[in-house]
């Protein structure tokens, strides 16, 4: 299989991102073995993945002679918190590691966030490597320096922007990935498509089948052009003032309807949230900009050809429509991208072009969730 390298420069600080097949065993190797004489090396892993990471990575940093000290852990966002930060804090501390150390964050979204988050602010910071294991976290959350817990009803609502010292990502992860997690991930390539790529538009359309079949030739094609896009996006904007604002599309309703459902345990992953989050965006750009329906219905059917819900029904999850659609209003201003305390919505003028919109009305939000949140 072909393997891709890319060189990532964000904020002056030049890191590796590998993309292949069997490969984050000895790419993590080669890179520790370039940075110097501290063995020590805390592993955070998805406890689900502990047959590959200590059967495959601990086991050959072992043989070179490492100090390897392991926190396996449940994945859940209900974990992602200051509580799960300062156990692993506690391994750290208590294990005298110091700034030349090295954790391995190896997981989803989750376990990058959170690990990621705890390498950044240890010791005023220590070096990183992310082994994201899901879609969503190989072309989205383990690039671009984003580092960050949940609080409350805030979604990384504490965080800060640190960058590691490689990104390896191992398509192999992918092989045994939950068919919903992988439909999940698939969300945040086609909001990549929609904001970016007319092409890769109409191939995540034609294709469908070759990918829930984990076709490796569609496997690397979609995530590399989509690690592309993010790329793009980020160089030159790491902190969110520009360009890079584009690539959360989706992401305020998506939030909101995460965060308002959550009292009920996890009722939508993270990509589903933003699916229903770009109908959303889709509607109110059908409105604001005064487009036709050709838009929404970009959206809907290509969302459906990838088995990602359009609509969500209040009664049927549990929850009185006009209640959740009020609680979703509340959440959507705890948005993190608010300016001047006004809402920017990313919204699309076509599929492969969209921009950042500031002001949009309340009552068109209001309608946009009543549209996406349906029932009694």
């Amino acid at each position: 299989m072909e393997h891709k390298k890319y060189t990532v420069n964000l904020d002056g600080k030049p890191y590796p991102l590998s993309l292949g097949r069997g490969n984050f065993s000895s790419e993590i190797a080669g890179v520790l073995e370039k940075r110097g004489s501290n063995k020590n090396i805390v592993l955070v892993f998805d406890a689900n993945l502990a047959r590959e990471v200590d059967g495959k990575l601990k086991a050959r940093l072992l043989d070179e002679g490492y100090a390897v000290y392991s926190y396996p852990m449940e994945a859940g966002k209900h974990n992602k918190t200051i509580y799960e930060a300062l156990k692993i804090y506690e391994l750290l501390e208590s294990n005298n590691l110091s700034r030349d150390s090295t954790l391995i964050a190896v997981g989803g979204g989750v376990i990058g966030d959170l690990a990621g988050f705890v390498a950044s602010t240890y010791l005023r910071g220590i070096g990183l490597i992310h082994v994201p294991t899901t879609i969503t976290a190989m072309i989205d959350s383990s690039i671009g320096g984003k580092v960050a817990i949940n609080f409350r009803k805030t979604i990384n609502a504490i965080g800060n922007y640190y960058h590691p010292i490689l990104n390896v990502i191992d398509l192999e992860f992918l092989k045994t990935l939950p068919l919903r997690d992988l439909k999940s991930g698939l969300a945040e390539i086609i909001k990549c498509a929609i904001i970016a790529d007319n092409s890769l538009f109409g191939y995540l359309k034609t294709k469908a089948a070759a990918i829930f079949a984990r076709d490796e030739d569609a496997l690397l094609h979609i995530m590399s052009r989509a690690i592309e896009i993010k790329l793009d996006h980020v160089s030159g904007d790491v902190q969110e003032q520009g360009k890079r604002l584009k690539l959360n599309y989706g992401h305020t309703i998506g939030h909101a309807i995460e965060i308002s459902t959550s009292v009920l345990g996890e009722v939508y992953r993270h990509g589903e949230g933003v699916a229903l989050g770009m109908v959303g965006a889709a509607y109110i750009a059908h409105k604001y900009f005064g487009q036709g329906k050709g838009i929404l219905c970009d959206h809907e059917d290509i969302l459906k050809v990838h088995d990602l819900p359009v609509r969500t029904d209040a009664g049927k999850i549990g929850f009185d429509r006009s209640t959740l659609v009020e609680e979703c209003m509340l959440n959507v201003y705890k948005d993190k991208k608010r300016k001047d305390n006004k809402l920017r919505f990313i919204l699309p003028r076509g599929i492969g072009a969209c921009e950042v919109c500031n002001g949009i009305p309340d009552e068109l939000i209001r309608d946009a969730f009543k549209y996406v949140i349906g029932g009694d």
